[in-house]
């Protein structure tokens, strides 16, 4: 790593209101502390870039949700739009994905999703976000003026839901280049990249350890980045 500069240790941070600047259908997700069932599928906002959660299909119109952490959360029984069902289509339930639109609605996607079509309630929605927030915001993040600016990169951006639960949650070391009050964080990360494969909608995973350093005096991120996990 580059050591930082006098004047880089030094810059007071500020906050930053951040939109995500990932190109259409790739999302970030943490890695699941509890193992998830084979077939669980993400559900992705698209908002935020975030997986918030994951679906099982159970039967057409009827999934086990889980949370990002991969713990159970309720059944989800959605209705369907469609009145009848192809049998050909049931295998879709098994492979497409919930996907939360930037308009706040929810839709469940497949490759033939003008022929199957079914959303999540709310109720779920709001468990699985306030899941995903759960013990955050105990600080409110900064950013350096180098930090800010790569957030706005595609290449380097990543969603500061995703930094902090690195910080709430990730292993914590001192800081590698040896900088008096400044600590690293370390996460298990995986970054989704959508794709229609035969009938139904994919997320590609590439998984990725998140590197995060802060200074813990008022909380600054003072760099962030990600090494690919072989």
């Amino acid at each position: 790593m580059v050591a930082f500069n006098q004047m880089d240790l030094n810059e007071p941070g500020q906050y930053y209101n951040f939109r995500t600047v990932l190109p259409q259908g790739e999302y970030f997700a943490i890695t699941p502390y509890h193992q998830l069932p084979r077939n669980a599928q993400p559900i992705v906002e698209d908002q935020t870039g975030i997986c918030i959660g994951y679906s099982v299909a159970q039967a057409p119109g009827l999934w086990q949700i889980y949370d990002a952490d991969g713990r159970f959360a309720m059944l989800e029984e959605a209705p369907i739009e469609t009145p009848l069902i192809d049998p050909t289509d049931i295998a879709l339930f098994l492979f497409g994905a919930f996907r939360l639109f930037r308009t706040g609605v929810s839709l469940f996607e497949a490759a033939t999703s003008n022929r199957i079509k079914a959303a999540l309630s709310g109720a779920t929605l709001n468990v699985l976000r306030g899941r995903l927030k759960s013990g955050l915001s105990a600080v409110n993040l900064k950013f350096t003026r180098t930090t800010a600016a790569r957030m706005a990169d595609p290449g380097r951006y990543i969603p500061v839901h995703i930094i902090e639960k690195a910080i709430r949650f990730g292993r914590r070391r001192p800081d590698p280049d040896k900088v008096a009050g400044q600590f690293e964080y370390l996460i298990g990360m995986t970054r989704l990249t959508k794709k229609t494969v035969g009938n139904a909608i994919v997320y590609s995973p590439n998984k990725y350890t998140l590197h995060v350093i802060v200074r813990e005096r008022d909380w600054t991120i003072m760099h962030f980045h990600i090494k690919a996990i072989q």
